[in-house]
């Protein structure tokens, strides 16, 4: 009897022992958006086109080119690609213009289009266009603005008549990041916002500056409004976060770790951050996907990286992610390019 009660007891204390080991690999299983994965070892973008960044990826059915990726440059020229099937590689894709002009930026947070004009958000302006993209270079015109010294590294949401901005609040004392993500909205996208909540996003729910987050893409699938977002802490470089919930206009629950830098694969592109994220659902492979930042700190394997205003060996490339699960049938879901 006495065995048996003892057997008992350590069965008990095993149990809460796996369950305390593996509390975060459990959390990540309760819910399926958490889990991303690169459709090949070596998911870069483009290796040839220098230091490229913060990239906005419109998804267009309707179009004959359905697809058009807006990726970061230099302050002074982006570049502008278009696909007639998505890829996760540049050489399937088009480019338009490697001296792509919005404007005198170094990066764009975010995008969306609404009513046939086209919205990008940076440095506290609001930059719109309406027609082709392909002929939007230099076109485009400041018409709005935001509070970026309070909500800055946007990321943007359109539904039911309302712009949703989610960025960085507050000052993180160990990189350039928020200690949490505000929640503003507009009726016009273009200014009067309206401060819904200043930590929508909180990593640090318990006080202090632990951890830093920004640069937020938000999508709404199967019920739940998803925010992937940067997270930093002291010495813990960027990795790409998931937050949940039912309702925008309610704080956002932490899932876990989406998308990590492979820090022990030297060879790779990815082995030191990854960050930026920008989602949208392809209805061709019935997947979410999202172009995220990659950099790689030794140079190896490198590229020409001149006049990039990179220290050293550090580079910055985009790279595509898919998630894991698909949807089938007819989507039941929005994303920011609602509209």
């Amino acid at each position: 009897m006495k065995t048996n009660t003892l057997r008992s007891l350590w069965l008990s204390v095993f149990g809460l022992l796996y369950l305390s080991c593996h509390a975060s690999e459990l959390s990540e299983k309760k819910d399926p958006w958490l889990g991303w994965y690169r459709p090949v070892d070596a998911n870069v973008f483009a290796t040839t086109m220098g230091n490229n960044h913060d990239s906005v990826l419109f998804v267009e059915t309707e179009l004959e080119y359905p697809y058009h990726l807006i990726v970061s440059h230099t302050p002074k020229f982006a570049h502008l690609w278009r696909s007639k099937k998505f890829s996760w590689s540049s050489e399937d894709w088009e480019l338009v213009s490697d001296q792509y002009k919005i404007g005198n930026f170094y990066e764009y947070d975010d995008g969306v289009k609404v009513d046939g004009t086209y919205y990008i958000y940076e440095g506290g302006k609001v930059f719109t266009y309406s027609g082709p993209l392909e002929d939007s270079s230099g076109k485009w015109k400041v018409k709005g603005n935001f509070p970026h010294k309070q909500c800055d590294d946007i990321g943007i949401f359109y539904e039911d008549g309302i712009f949703h901005m989610f960025g960085e609040h507050g000052n993180f004392p160990h990189g350039p990041d928020g200690t949490s993500l505000a929640h503003f909205t507009s009726k016009t996208g273009l200014g009067e916002w309206e401060m819904v909540n200043p930590k929508a996003v909180d990593p640090n729910p318990k006080g202090g500056h632990k951890y830093g987050v920004g640069d937020a893409t938000i999508a709404k699938i199967q019920g739940y409004y998803y925010i992937y977002c940067d997270r930093e802490s002291q010495g813990s470089p960027y990795k790409v976060t998931a937050w949940r919930s039912k309702s925008l206009m309610e704080p956002f629950e932490f899932l876990g770790l989406a998308i990590t830098p492979r820090s022990k694969e030297v060879d790779d592109w990815d082995n030191y951050r990854i960050q930026d994220a920008d989602i949208a659902y392809i209805p061709e492979l019935k997947r979410y996907v999202m172009t995220c930042n990659m950099m790689d700190k030794d140079g190896n394997p490198g590229g020409d990286f001149s006049g990039s205003g990179l220290k050293g060996k550090d580079t910055r490339v985009i790279g595509v992610f898919y998630s894991n699960h698909t949807l089938k049938g007819k989507r039941k879901c929005n994303s920011k390019r609602s509209k």
